[in-house]
């Protein structure tokens, strides 16, 4: 059985350096749709990332957002919210995914970090993309104004931007 975090109970509603009741509920939908075998509504959007902890060895479920993803390869990169003391990025680095479910697809993965010049031509291509996706995750997150190069390249530097394909 997959683990989740418990749900911290004194969040603000909307949350500006962390985000509140309303936005985690936002960010768990695609987690829940997953769990209910549904993952297929939301395409290449977003992807679960079954992992390993690196104490206990028992698997955890993380749902992040699919920032690039190359059919060819079906490499899919994913970028840590958080920051580098993310439980999952942590348990990446400890050890080895067990396995993505992407939409309808699963597969089971291997995965390496980005250097800061691939993450920032990612986050770039990304932000060209998807401007209002950018926006309101920045808005949501606390992240700040990222149009600029070299605000993107700060975010780019405390962030791990993670590919994950099939081995």
């Amino acid at each position: 059985m997959l683990q989740e975090r418990p749900a911290t109970t004194n969040r603000r509603w909307w949350g500006l350096r962390t985000p509140g009741r309303i936005a985690m509920a936002v960010f768990r939908l695609p987690s829940h749709l997953y769990d209910r075998g549904r993952g297929n509504l939301l395409g290449h959007t977003f992807l679960r990332l079954i992992h390993r902890g690196r104490r206990t060895g028992r698997p955890y479920s993380t749902v992040a957002m699919v920032l690039a993803f190359d059919a060819a390869t079906r490499e899919a990169v994913i970028c840590s919210a958080w920051g580098a003391r993310a439980d999952w990025v942590r348990n990446l680095r400890a050890g080895s995914a067990v396995r993505v479910d992407l939409g309808r697809d699963w597969f089971a993965p291997q995965h390496r970090f980005l250097t800061d010049d691939e993450a920032a031509a990612v986050a770039t291509a990304f932000r060209r993309a998807h401007p209002v996706r950018l926006w309101f995750m920045s808005l949501v997150l606390g992240w700040g104004d990222l149009r600029t190069e070299e605000a993107m390249r700060a975010f780019v530097a405390t962030r791990p931007f993670v590919a994950l394909r099939p081995i």
